[in-house]
Parts: C-alpha cells; sequence; structure tokens
C-alpha cells in the first residue's frame, strides 16, 4: 500500500496547481515513483519524482516533463504549469518592471532587450543553464550571452534570438516575423551608432595630430624668427633641435652650410 503524500505548502497558488496536477496523473495512471524512476531510465530518481510535488520548491522543468511522461499526461500542459510556477516566483521577486515596448515600437536594443526580458518571464524564467541545452549542443544559446542580455549589457545575434524565441515556445509565423523585424531595426541603429563612435575617435584623433602638427610649425617658425634678428641666434642650438648637430671636426663645413640659409 502506498504511503499517503503530504499536504501541498506553498505561498505560489501556480505550484500548487502544478503539484495537484501532478499527483492526480499519477494516481489516473496508477504508478508508483519507483516505477516512474524506471520508466524515466533513471534519469531521475523515486525521491526526486516525490519530491516534486511536496510544494517546497518549483520542481526542474526537465522532472515535470518525466513526470507527465510516465504517467502518460500531455506534457504541454505540464509546462504551462510549471511556467505560471515559475512566472508567478519571477514577479515576486522583482515586481516592479519597466513598461514593455510593442514589437512595432522597437528600434533600439534596449527596447528590445525589454521586449525579451518580458518574454522571458512570462514564459517561465527558465534557468539560463537550461535554455543553453534546450536551444542545441552547439552553442546556439550560450547562457552567458543570455545573462548579459536580461541586464541589457549586450544584444543576441540573430541566431541566439530565432534560438531564444524556440526555447521560450514561440511558435507563430506571425509573431516569428515581427520578432525579426523589431530585431533588424535595433541592429541597424547599434550599428550606425558604433559607426558614428568609431568616425568620432577618428576625428578627435585626427584633430589631436593637426594641433601636434601645428605646434611644431610655431616651434619653427620661432627659431626662423629667431635666426632672422640677428646675433642672438645660437647657431648650434638651431642644428641641434633640427637633429643635426655637428662634430667638432664638422664645424667649419656647417659654418659654410650656415650661409645657404641667409
Amino acid at each position: 500500500m502506498a504511503r499517503p503524500e503530504h499536504p501541498i505548502l506553498t505561498s505560489n497558488p501556480h505550484l500548487e496547481e502544478l503539484a495537484q496536477w501532478l499527483r492526480a496523473q499519477r494516481r489516473a495512471a496508477g504508478v508508483t515513483h519507483r516505477e516512474m524512476a524506471e520508466m524515466s531510465g533513471h534519469a531521475f530518481s523515486a525521491t526526486t519524482f516525490s519530491r516534486a510535488t511536496d510544494g517546497k520548491r518549483i520542481p526542474r522543468l526537465r522532472v515535470v516533463e518525466a513526470y507527465a511522461r510516465a504517467c502518460r499526461a500531455p506534457v504541454k500542459q505540464a509546462q504551462r504549469h510549471w511556467q505560471a510556477a515559475r512566472t508567478y516566483a519571477a514577479n515576486q521577486r522583482t515586481p516592479a518592471r519597466a513598461e514593455v515596448p510593442r514589437l512595432d515600437h522597437v528600434y533600439t536594443r534596449t527596447q528590445l532587450n525589454k521586449a525579451l526580458q518580458h518574454l522571458y518571464y512570462t514564459s517561465g524564467a527558465m534557468p539560463v543553464n537550461e535554455m543553453e541545452r534546450r536551444a542545441g549542443a552547439h552553442g546556439e544559446l550560450p547562457h552567458s550571452s543570455v545573462l548579459r542580455m536580461l541586464a541589457d549589457q549586450t544584444m543576441l545575434e540573430y541566431a541566439q534570438l530565432t534560438a531564444f524565441l524556440r526555447v521560450c515556445g514561440v511558435t507563430d509565423g506571425v509573431e516569428w516575423e515581427r520578432w525579426r523585424r523589431a530585431w533588424q531595426r535595433a541592429w541597424k541603429r547599434q550599428e550606425m551608432e558604433k559607426m558614428g563612435g568609431r568616425l568620432a575617435r577618428r576625428h578627435k584623433s585626427s584633430t589631436r595630430s593637426q594641433r601636434s602638427t601645428r605646434d611644431t610649425n610655431e616651434t619653427a617658425a620661432d627659431v626662423y624668427s629667431d635666426f632672422d634678428r640677428g646675433p642672438r641666434f645660437d647657431f648650434p642650438l638651431y642644428v641641434a633641435l633640427a637633429g643635426r648637430l655637428p662634430h667638432s671636426s664638422d664645424r667649419e663645413p656647417a659654418a659654410v652650410a650656415a650661409t645657404d640659409w641667409v
């Protein structure tokens, strides 16, 4: 005889719904937690399946999906219950979020990231490591890129965007096209800003170079002015400034050369 299950104690109403739904599916299937572990190929233990419905914490999505499969229950419905529980928990942690722009009003990286953040939380705020695993085994969606996007520190590349949308459950073709156009506008704006920054830095560098050349020319003009004033001009000093200070054995040729300047 199976042991009676403990009451579900949680302040998250959607987690309670998830736990009750999973328990109902198990009762309907007439399977034990040990049998469920065997059906999963021992990917998860009987204890893990038991804890999935105690309400103490939100179980991992993979556990919820395996639970549903073992009970021959609809996996999509299990995912929806899990997403609702995760979204509620995320909203409790960070209830105040910036207004979400409509996709057809997205023109900047920050606006796009706000829209993606909203999608992330409403689709269950899946752990980023799990998102990376579900996106594929070839680095299609690095968890570090997702974290930086959620912090508005970077913009996802298009291939990363498509992987992100897929993991978050966006399947409608019209919705995909709206996301694609929003990303395209934001990416173009970002590239234009980068180009403007590069041009500004190049102009600043050119201005400094011109200022340096002007200062050099002014110094040379001062030297010529001193030379024109006559007796006070120190020719050896001038030659030193020009990088042509003669040795003692060269003083006569240098003196001769000086006549060419007069």
